[in-house]
């Protein structure tokens, strides 16, 4: 397989973007209040350390940056942190806590599938690029696009291997693609594209178990825009969501647990790593 033809198979799959950012929009304060990935639990934050990806002076971009915890742990560090994320939401939480931290962090709103690196600034500009379990690296091109703004290294981390609890029996009564297999796909492609690219991927794995609760309106509201973001939902499917979730909440609740592997994959672009 070549570049040209991995080009043309790994596209965006997003049927709905309004819906995608309505979902990362109403998950922002959840995801801001997680606490600052650290070498003790984050196998990104043990891999830059023991790689010595970010140092003091060392510029670095977060990509889908969320209320940016790893950004905030990378200027601890040293690094001179540039973040984005396509939620307006996520980077308003984002900047709320850059303020009670007094941080530095540079945090933009921006669609990583259309931003012009050139334009921004940034090709060719950061010692590491991370992308770390984001919806912004879902094509071959979003993908080069991180080896394009790296000088030194690249990190991307996504789940793979998943399932879902909840998420899947809903994808499978409406009739929709599990993103398992998507997810799957796409670390497949991504090897392939930077190998042929003349990058020396390693990957590294951790198996993780989630669990999550949600209000039972709330759970409504996010599968079905979920969902929808990458699947056509007509009023039955989405009664049909609603249906399904009554069926399973516990004291009002709906609980989830998910079972994936955690897969690392790094490179760097200015040589070859044996």
């Amino acid at each position: 397989m070549n570049i040209e033809t991995i080009m043309a198979l790994w596209k965006p799959r997003v049927n709905n973007q309004k819906a995608g950012v309505d979902w990362w929009n109403g998950s922002a304060e959840k995801f801001a209040a997680r606490e600052l990935p650290t070498t003790e639990n984050s196998l990104a934050m043990r891999i830059i350390a023991r790689e010595g990806m970010v140092k003091a002076g060392f510029s670095a971009l977060d990509v889908g940056c969320g209320g940016g915890r790893f950004s905030f742990a990378l200027e601890a560090l040293g690094a001179d942190m540039c973040a984005t994320d396509f939620s307006p939401k996520m980077i308003e939480q984002a900047v709320k806590i850059k303020t009670e931290r007094a941080s530095d962090v540079r945090f933009s709103v921006d669609n990583w599938h259309t931003l012009t690196l050139a334009e921004k600034g940034w090709a060719k500009k950061f010692d590491l690029v991370l992308a770390h379990m984001t919806p912004a690296v879902v094509s071959a091109e979003t993908f080069l696009k991180l080896s394009e703004a790296s000088r030194n290294w690249v990190l991307m981390v996504k789940p793979s291997r998943r399932t879902n609890s909840v998420l899947d029996p809903l994808n499978k009564l409406v009739g929709a693609e599990t993103d398992t297999a998507v997810l799957d796909e796409a670390l497949a492609y991504a090897f392939d594209l930077a190998w042929l690219s003349g990058y020396c991927p390693r990957l590294e794995y951790e198996n993780q178990i989630w669990e999550n609760e949600a209000p039972l309106e709330k759970a409504i509201e996010d599968y079905t825009l979920r969902i929808a973001s990458t699947q056509d939902l007509s009023d039955e499917n989405k009664q049909a969501i609603r249906t399904y979730l009554e069926s399973i909440a516990v004291n009002g609740s709906v609980h989830e647990t998910t079972h994936t592997a955690i897969v690392a994959m790094y490179w760097q672009v200015n040589t070859c790593n044996e």
